[in-house]
Parts: C-alpha cells; sequence; structure tokens
C-alpha cells in the first residue's frame, strides 16, 4: 500500500486518477516531516515547494514592522499549503511557513511539478484545484477581516474550525483574526456563558 494513499484519496475527490497519474504522484512527491514550531520557510526566500499535510498544522503569517505576527491562514490535514505569488513567480515570499504541530506532508518542488503537469492531465486539476482554494480563501478572508466585528470574527471562527480552536493557542488564534489574545479569551469566554 502506496504511504501516499492519503493525498491520492484525497485528489480523487475531485478528480480521478488512473494507475499512471497514481506512481506518477508516488514518483514526484516525497514525505517530509516537521517538528512543532519549525520554521519550513522565511519570508524572503523563494517557495519551491506545495505542501499537502497528511498529519498536523501549518500556518502561513507575516511579522510587521513592530515585530507583531499576523497570520494569514491555517492548513490542516487534507489541505494544502504553499505562498501561491513566490511559488509562481519565483519571487521572494511575503510569509514565513511554520509548522504548528509536529507534522508530516507531502511536498512536491515546482520543477517535479511541472513535469508532473505536462505527464498527466489529472495533475492540472490539481493546480486548478489549490488556485480556486487558494482565491475563494483569499475572497472570504478580506470580507472577514473587513467586515465583521472582532466579536462576529470570533463567533465565526469558532463555528466554522471547532477542530483548530481544540488544537491552537488562544495566541495563535487571535493573530489569524487580527485581534489581541485578550480580546479573542474574553469574547470566547461571553460566547460560551
Amino acid at each position: 500500500m502506496s504511504e501516499f494513499l492519503p493525498l491520492i484519496n484525497f485528489v480523487k475527490t475531485f478528480s480521478e486518477l488512473n494507475d499512471e497519474d497514481e506512481i506518477l504522484i508516488e514518483k514526484y512527491f516525497q514525505k517530509e516531516t516537521f517538528k512543532k514550531n519549525e520554521i519550513i520557510l522565511n519570508a524572503g526566500e523563494i517557495c519551491q515547494k506545495i505542501y499537502f499535510v497528511n498529519k498536523g498544522i501549518l500556518r502561513t503569517f507575516h511579522t510587521n514592522q513592530n515585530g507583531s505576527e499576523f497570520t494569514r491562514l491555517f492548513a490542516m490535514e487534507n489541505e494544502f499549503c504553499t505562498i501561491l505569488i513566490s511559488f509562481s513567480e519565483k519571487v521572494g515570499s511575503p510569509a514565513n511557513i511554520q509548522a504548528l504541530e509536529n507534522s508530516e506532508v507531502f511536498s512536491i518542488k515546482k520543477s517535479y511539478f511541472q513535469e508532473f503537469i505536462s505527464k498527466s492531465e489529472k495533475a492540472k486539476n490539481i493546480y486548478t484545484k489549490i488556485l480556486e482554494d487558494f482565491q475563494n480563501f483569499q475572497i472570504k478572508r478580506i470580507e472577514f477581516l473587513t467586515s465583521l466585528t472582532p466579536q462576529e470574527k470570533v463567533a465565526t471562527f469558532l463555528k466554522e474550525n471547532p477542530e483548530l480552536e481544540r488544537r491552537l493557542t488562544d495566541k495563535m488564534i487571535s493573530t489569524y483574526l487580527q485581534i489581541t489574545p485578550e480580546t479573542y479569551s474574553r469574547t470566547k469566554n461571553k460566547l460560551f456563558l
């Protein structure tokens, strides 16, 4: 049985795969493990890989001039993670990627990904899914950050992400919601009264 079965099964949820496609996934992807809090990519470096999270949680974040962190996204099991602009344009990444738990990922380098796409029509479906998910996420994220009050942000986050809430610290979640940890904790406690 292939160690890449979780990735193969996930891809099968939105694209048919034949035996050749599965062999190419096994050829081009590699398994990597990261320790809790390990930085996988530093801002300024070129992002050379797309990651599929098999176990654990990755986050992308940037730090402003005051040293405050802003979490852009969390990627947990069965989700892809990359810094798309850096990966596709070969420019320095505006953000870091960090493992928030001991994590196991399947990664593919850009050069392998391009080969994969040239050899498999189904690989294009994978990339299209990544692009669509990223685009949809960005649109919702901008709306979320600009139109909701802190209380609405917390309520929405808790409703939509119960698994993340259990696995992350209040501080980490507050960097995602762009509110203080105190506001997050106070609001969460009020909601659970």
